[in-house]
C-alpha cells in the first residue's frame, strides 16, 4: 500500500487566492451600511471564497492510501472505492492557458460505495491515475475519448 499527499507547496497559491479574494469581500463587507446593496454582492461572493479555502484545506488534510484492492481518501471526509466496484473513469484536463499548456489534470473513479476525486497536484498523480486505469479496463468499462486521450498523455495505454 502506497500513500499520496497534496504538497503544501501545490496549495500555497489557492490558499493565497482564497485569502486575497476573503479580504477584498471582507473588508468593504465590513465597511459598508448594514443593509446596504454592497452588501447583497460582497457576501456571497466572500462565501465564495470561504468554500475555495475550506475546499483547500481538505486538499490539505488529504491521505490517498492507494493498494491492490482499492483506493481510499481522508481528510475533512472518507471515501474509499474497491476496484472490484469501479463504475466509471475520467480524466479531464483544465487547461489555464489558450494554448493548452499549463492547468490540471482531475481523476474522478466512480463506484456503488463511493467517489474518489483527486487531481495532479497529489504526489504521484500518475500511480493513482495508473491503478484507477487498469482496474476501468479489467472490470470491461468504456471511457470517453477524452479519457483515452489524456491518459494517453501520461503515457498509459487503455485498450478497450
Amino acid at each position: 500500500m502506497t500513500t499520496h499527499r497534496y504538497p503544501p507547496s501545490a496549495l500555497r497559491g489557492d490558499y493565497a487566492r482564497a485569502g486575497l479574494g476573503l479580504a477584498l469581500t471582507l473588508g468593504p463587507a465590513a465597511m459598508v451600511q448594514p443593509g446596504s446593496g454592497a452588501l447583497w454582492v460582497l457576501l456571497p461572493l466572500a462565501l465564495l471564497f470561504a468554500v475555495f479555502a475550506l475546499r483547500t484545506l481538505g486538499r490539505q488534510l488529504a491521505v490517498v492510501e492507494l493498494g491492490p484492492d482499492g483506493v481510499s481518501v481522508a481528510g475533512l471526509g472518507r471515501s474509499t472505492l474497491r476496484w472490484e466496484e469501479i463504475r466509471s473513469l475520467r480524466l479531464d484536463y483544465y487547461s489555464t492557458r489558450g494554448d493548452r499548456t499549463g492547468g490540471w489534470m482531475q481523476l474522478t473513479a466512480k463506484g456503488p460505495s463511493g467517489k474518489i476525486r483527486v487531481d495532479s497536484a497529489l504526489e504521484d498523480f500518475v500511480a493513482v491515475v495508473r491503478a484507477a486505469s487498469d482496474a476501468a479496463r479489467k472490470a470491461g468499462l468504456d471511457v470517453s475519448e477524452a479519457t483515452q486521450a489524456n491518459l494517453g498523455h501520461l503515457v498509459i495505454v487503455f485498450d478497450e
